[in-house]
């Protein structure tokens, strides 16, 4: 089910026994980053747990979804719960992890050899 989207973002947020993920599909940008910090504070609602985001669908990320993953990992830890980003595509892990050096911060695993 599609809880959140845009023209250029899709939010489908998924209930694991972890707790919530949001999968993103699409650009995560200034027009677009709303949605998923919209999406992500709503899924923080219920008891502490983990906050999953997806990216493998994510093909672009600006300055504008680095800081909206910034603020939505903050808001998870405020909260008590844990905050992870999982499967960047390369040149997105390359910003985020590379290029920002939020990689631990974000909670992306090291690329398996």
């Amino acid at each position: 089910m599609m809880d959140g989207a845009s023209a250029l973002l899709a939010v489908d947020v998924v209930d694991s026994t972890d707790g919530p993920v949001l999968k993103l599909v699409g650009e995560l940008d200034l027009s677009t980053v709303d949605t998923m910090t919209s999406l992500g504070r709503d899924a923080l609602a219920g008891p502490p747990s983990l906050l999953t985001v997806d990216l493998a669908g994510v093909e672009f990320c600006d300055s504008a979804g680095i800081n909206g993953l910034v603020k939505l990992r903050n808001a998870s830890v405020e909260l008590g719960s844990r905050f992870r980003v999982t499967h960047p595509r390369p040149h997105v892990r390359r910003v985020l992890a590379d290029l920002t050096g939020l990689g631990e911060f974000l909670g992306i695993e090291a690329e398996s050899e």
